[in-house]
């Protein structure tokens, strides 16, 4: 890129997954952040509604058109599942602009996927989004137009796995999540009752993100996610049954090599946890303990707000536009 500014806009910046947009990508100098487009907030100011933000920075409410004629270089589209789909193919009608979706809506490559899981038609057949993961799909997120940002557990479930599934017989993801995973609106944000001193576990066999992750992990897969009483912060525990015998310093070197120079995944020497994570853009990995049964456990955790969605797709639009990849997120 030229000296000249990055112009960014985000639809949907008003809830959690926004409000991280905003901060970091107000942490940027070459990002100037045009649009803030949230229809029950718009002439508001950030801070009116986040306490903590120290910005003069207010919402807006631009039509697309309006959004078309500023001539963006980047939309970050942070609204609800089946949303994006009717602002996706407007916005991209602008070859200028480069798209960055945190929704499900373009995670999957074969949309009839996408509508038998989320009961939803998809209405936009025709756009191709490359999958966002940067740690395995850089080269190509580099030269993408649009951008599907993946789900938080499958962020933190398929670097957990990725370096070992060719070993691997079977996995078994066991996942925890803190409530802001949920959304402002959810019960467990507006009712503490339901999560203080409790862990939930919720859709044990056919949560979204399991179909998600089958697109990149090709290994028979399990997943079952829970809610726990903590705000961000997102744990995936791998159970890997492996086809043959491989010693645990094997497979830390599998990992490290994998990850060398990716510069948001640390490979550690303990048990991870939530505390090496929160408000970071760091996945962190680590255990790989082997137990008689020949069961690998590998341990990953991300903060889900971070990693988990806004995080990774500043990760991304750095990647788009050739910053430096940490812009922003250290």
């Amino acid at each position: 890129m030229s000296a000249a500014k990055i112009k960014a806009g985000i639809i949907g910046a008003s809830g959690y997954t926004g409000y991280e947009l905003i901060k970091i990508l107000s942490k940027i100098p070459t990002v100037k952040l045009e649009v803030l487009n949230s229809r029950s907030l718009a002439g508001k100011s950030v801070k009116d509604e986040y306490k903590d933000f120290s910005g003069d920075l207010k919402y807006t409410d631009f039509s697309l058109d309006e959004i078309n004629k500023m001539e963006l270089d980047v939309v970050f589209t942070a609204t609800p599942n089946g949303e994006a789909m009717s602002i996706v193919p407007k916005l991209a009608k602008n070859t200028k602009t480069k798209i960055i979706d945190l929704s499900a809506d373009y995670r999957f490559s074969d949309k009839s996927i996408y509508e038998k899981i989320y009961k939803i038609a998809h209405t936009d057949k025709k756009q191709k989004a490359v999958y966002g993961l940067p740690e395995i799909f850089h080269d190509e997120i580099k030269k993408a137009n649009v951008v599907a940002n993946p789900g938080c557990y499958t962020t933190a479930s398929i670097l957990a796995a990725y370096p070992i599934q060719e070993f691997a017989e079977y996995i078994i993801f066991d996942c925890k999540s803190g409530y802001s995973g949920a959304g402002k609106k959810s019960c467990y944000v507006n009712e503490p009752k339901n999560f203080t001193d409790n862990v939930i576990a919720y859709n044990i066999v056919n949560h979204r993100h399991k179909f998600e992750i089958e697109q990149v992990i090709k290994a028979k897969l399990s997943f079952t996610p829970h809610v726990i009483p903590t705000f961000q912060g997102l744990m995936s525990t791998a159970h890997i049954l492996l086809k043959k015998k491989i010693s645990s310093e094997e497979v830390r070197k599998l990992y490290e090599k994998f990850y060398k120079g990716k510069p948001f995944v640390k490979i550690l020497d303990k048990i991870p946890d939530l505390h090496d994570v929160q408000k970071t853009n760091l996945c962190c990995i680590g255990g790989f303990e082997i137990d008689s049964n020949n069961q690998l456990v590998v341990v990953s955790v991300i903060d889900n707000l971070i990693k988990g969605a806004s995080g990774q797709a500043v990760q991304n639009m750095n990647i788009m536009f050739g910053l430096d990849e940490k812009a922003g997120l250290i």
